[in-house]
Order: structure tokens, then sequence, then C-alpha cells
């Protein structure tokens, strides 16, 4: 008897529009999907966790996990990501924001001691460049392309 390969985990990090457009775009692939949030009202569709609790989640993925960060606000997807991007452990770290949120967390990370090299695996925008729209499903559409790069990549 052959054991199938493991799916690849891939964590979401809020359980908003963006990230319920995530979990339902990614429970159609290869992937163990799992998305938390600190918002009660999001329950049906993640677990729920305080805010500490969410960023030791973060820090906690295992070798090749993928993580998406679209929590209820920009100094909890920074704190998310410094968990996950000091700990090392993942294959693919995306966050959604604009280029600005990106500038400024990148130098919240820098201020906290991350290293340049640790600070270049975030992927900030996300999705692929050629696949424009605001609504949460193409935002989806186009970050799962983006993800499956990275997998078919690891599988070559």
């Amino acid at each position: 008897m052959t054991i199938p390969p493991r799916r690849p985990r891939l964590a979401i990090f809020g359980a908003g529009p963006a990230g319920s457009a995530f979990a339902r775009q990614f429970a159609l692939l290869p992937f163990e999907v799992e998305a938390y949030d600190t918002r009660p009202h999001n329950a049906d569709h993640a677990t729920i966790l305080t805010e500490d609790e969410l960023v030791e989640v973060a820090g906690c993925l295992d070798e090749g996990d993928y993580a998406l960060i679209a929590s209820a606000s920009h100094e909890l997807d920074g704190r998310v990501a410094q968990a996950v991007l000091s700990a090392g452990r993942f294959r693919y770290c995306g966050m959604i924001g604009s280029r600005k949120k990106r500038d400024e967390i990148l130098a919240s990370l820098t201020a906290a001691g991350l290293s340049g090299e640790q600070i270049a695996r975030l992927q900030c925008p996300i999705g692929i460049p050629e696949l424009h729209g605001r609504a949460p499903e193409v935002i989806a559409v186009s970050v799962a392309a983006q993800v499956l790069q990275v997998l078919q990549d690891d599988e070559a």
C-alpha cells in the first residue's frame, strides 16, 4: 500500500472577506486549509483565538507550510508576519496589502531586528501582478495562482 504524500498546510490568519475567500478557493486545491481569526463573528469560518494566541500559532508553522496574512489590523498583520518570518520554517508567506502598508510593515520588521534575508521572504502585495481586481474572490484566485506556482516549483 502506498501512502499518499502529505498535502501542504495553508494557515490563513484572518477570516474576514479576503481570508474567507482564500479559505474557499484553497479548499478546492491540494492544501490542508486552517483559518484563524480574533473576531468572534467569524467563528463559522475560523478558529477564534486571542491576538497573542494567533501570533503564537503563526510562529509554530512547520517546515514547508504556507501562510496568508489578512487579519483585522495592520498592527496584527505585522505581529503575525514577524512571528512567521522569525521562525523561518514556512515555504511561502504572503500578506494582503498595498505597497504603503508593505513599506510600513517592512520598517517595523527591520526595527524589530529581523534580517534583510528574513524580511525578503515576505510576499506583499500578494497575487500575480497580471490579474487586477479588488473583490476578495478575484484576489483569492490571483493568490491561489501565485501559491500554485510556488508549489509547482517545489515539485519540479
